[in-house]
């Protein structure tokens, strides 16, 4: 079966090809270099999706989530104009704790590099898909909300990933049956590091001497404004660090969010009613205390788009939205102060 819907989805490469890159003739050329830099990422996150179909079988991807195993997949994309994208892909389960804590896991999607050259695009080929884990409305909550938060670090700083959320519609080919939940299409960190210039440096127990200490502060602050502790740079747990030079301090890039007393996830403490009730953690070094001062400028002067984001923010409830309001209202009084004091984590 797969094999005639993979046959039917490369003949439809060239009109996907159109409708990624949506040039008119005289635009043409003087796009192709443009083009060539593009990636399958860049199309999709510009394009105006109305749903992201799946086709994969549903049963053994999820009995073999504590597996690596690849599952032959299709995807369909559909935009507001109605033209629909065919691509055939491999999907697989990624991140090893939350396959054992979710209904259903986080995903990986692996595209065919000769699918992406064909379409002019670069050869990046492998996604993160952060989807609802939860089964009931709670899930899909928790998903919104992690978004949010991709979308407050992009306010902060254009030194994180790019992030797109679509209504995705899993299709199990085999019993054909369908849901349909949000999900979150992450920007790959290889993309981020090509865009800084750099290379994505594989650095566990990287010294911190060797990462910029503003951009460092600066990620730390923006942890402690959303209450998240679940990060570690000795042992690059939610954090990658990019090197653009030798001679040059490392970027550094955080992601899966989840965890963050902002989301309120329900499995991260499940004995707490609402985890932005805990302390905070500050995950800065004592020793880049010098740099605090022009990073907390910084997110005094972005308060005001911040809370303006949360305001217009659509997907939470107004109640909610109340919530995670006071929450950050609550990191602003601190960092205001004339003499801040951070709780620093032990060891920082």
């Amino acid at each position: 079966m797969f094999t005639s819907l993979f046959s039917i989805a490369r003949s439809w490469l060239t009109l996907a090809c159109l409708v990624l890159v949506q040039l008119s003739p005289g635009q043409e050329a003087a796009d192709s270099s443009k083009k060539r830099n593009s990636t399958l990422f860049d199309s999709l996150y510009n394009l105006p999706i109305e749903k992201v179909k799946i086709v994969v079988d549903l049963d053994s991807l999820l009995e073999g989530r504590m597996t690596n195993d690849e599952h032959a997949a299709e995807m369909h994309v559909y935009t507001d104009k109605g033209i629909t994208m065919m691509l055939p892909l491999n999907i697989s389960v990624r991140s090893r704790s939350r396959r054992r804590l979710c209904d259903f896991p986080p995903l990986k999607f692996d595209f065919v590099k000769g699918d992406l050259k064909d379409m002019g695009l670069r050869k990046q080929d492998d996604y993160k898909i952060v989807t609802h884990c939860l089964d009931g409305p709670e899930g899909e909550q928790v998903l919104v909300k992690e978004f949010l938060i991709y979308q407050l670090y992009q306010i902060i700083t254009p030194m994180s990933l790019r992030a797109k959320l679509v209504d995705m519609t899993y299709i199990n080919s085999v019993s054909k049956e369908e849901f349909e939940k949000k999900a979150i299409i992450l920007e790959s960190d290889k993309e981020f590091a090509k865009r800084q210039d750099g290379k994505l440096c594989n650095c566990m127990g990287t010294s911190k001497d060797s990462i910029d200490p503003f951009l460092f502060e600066q990620l730390a602050m923006f942890q402690f404004m959303i209450g998240n502790a679940d990060m570690a740079y000795l042992v690059e747990r939610n954090v990658k660090f990019v090197r653009q030079a030798p001679d040059k301090p490392m970027i550094p890039l955080a992601y899966d969010f989840d965890f963050a007393a902002l989301v309120n996830a329900p499995y991260v403490y499940p004995r707490v009613l609402d985890n932005r009730s805990l302390p905070r953690s500050y995950l800065g070094f004592r020793d880049y205390a010098h740099v605090l001062p022009e990073v907390i400028q910084k997110f005094v002067q972005k308060k005001e788009e911040i809370f303006n984001y949360i305001e217009a923010f659509e997907y939470i409830s107004n109640f909610e939205r109340r919530l995670c309001l006071q929450y950050l209202k609550k990191f602003y009084r601190q960092i205001e102060k004339k003499k801040v004091k951070l709780p620093y984590a032990k060891g920082h």
